[in-house]
């Protein structure tokens, strides 16, 4: 499940069809009974919290391990980025989860290019860091250091007036790894009321390719696809 499957904000489809293997018993998992719930957890990378959960249908009779699901009921009402699906299969009340995860990459709709503006709650927290290790790690609006999807136009806001921004200076870099300065306003000080990092990705030209801490490093945040 290591390829990523490319989806539009708002869409209802594809039809993403899955089968369910047992790799221990080398067999394909029988989801035919009645009792049998396939589930698909949705979420962002690097969240902390399910943001939908899709209940799956059988391709045909259920034998064959094989499941379908859509993304009906909002569930693409998102905002563009790296997303990610769990499967678990209720077997009665038993639960067995699928070790590997589903990869999804969102990008923003034609009919959605209107300019817009994103406000990010920075904190900072013990987490992963981008690259390999543990350590302080920037957290937007909760989730740890995710993957950051800019769209041309759009204003991003980094509100860092939290305290545990305090030696933590957000700001990001160009492909090649210099500091990038397009569009970027720095108001206050990290950790300080009012403090924020403001961009304005501009329309053409070069964009920024990850966020990362003046003080600390690239482990601090992430790539900017």
């Amino acid at each position: 499940m290591a390829d990523i499957i490319r989806l539009v904000k708002g869409d209802e489809l594809p039809n993403i069809i899955v089968t369910l293997t047992d790799d221990v018993a080398n067999t394909v998992l029988d989801v035919s009974a009645g009792t049998t719930i396939v589930k698909v957890k949705f979420k962002a990378v690097g969240g902390t919290s399910t943001l939908n959960t899709i209940t799956c249908t059988n391709l045909t009779d259920g034998t064959d391990g094989k499941v379908q699901f859509n993304f009906s009921g909002n569930v693409l009402n998102v905002d563009p980025g790296e997303y990610e699906g769990e499967i678990v299969v209720d077997f009665n009340g038993q639960l067995q989860t699928v070790y590997d995860v589903l990869r999804f990459r969102v990008r923003e709709n034609f009919s959605d290019t209107t300019p817009t503006t994103t406000t990010y709650t920075v904190t900072v927290a013990s987490g992963n860091l981008y690259g390999g290790g543990t350590g302080n790690v920037f957290y937007l609006n909760g989730s740890s250091n995710p993957v950051l999807n800019f769209v041309r136009g759009n204003t991003y806001i980094f509100d860092q007036s939290d305290g545990t921004n305090s030696g933590h200076p957000l700001h990001f870099k160009d492909s090649s790894g210099s500091q990038y300065t397009t569009g970027v306003t720095v108001t206050g000080t990290a950790g300080q009321a009012g403090a924020k990092v403001t961009i304005v990705v501009p329309a053409t030209g070069t964009l920024p390719t990850q966020y990362y801490c003046t003080v600390h490093g690239n482990g601090m945040g992430n790539v900017i696809s």
